[in-house]
């Protein structure tokens, strides 16, 4: 399976930033989310997976194409 496309974004500072955070994991997210939601102000895509070694759900935008890699964090408010 081809990788997903990422922003420079998401490669200079996300992963820089939260260096725990693993491109396959994003990557699921983007496959198969528990839930997906655009954003009404940019159009952006939220999608959420649980992590079993994050013990949470983890975000991940995408731009509005919902294919290109944009931000991912560890999500305490989430609730499905």
């Amino acid at each position: 399976m081809l990788e997903l496309p990422i922003t420079d974004y998401f490669r200079d500072n996300v992963l820089v930033k939260r260096p725990y955070i693993q491109r396959e994991w994003c990557e699921a997210a983007v496959r198969d989310p528990i839930r997906r939601e655009v954003q009404a102000d940019d159009g952006r895509i939220r999608h959420w997976i649980w992590i079993d070694a994050l013990d949470r759900y983890l975000r991940v935008v995408t731009l509005a194409d919902g294919q290109t890699i944009h931000n991912a964090f560890p999500d305490r408010r989430f609730r499905p």
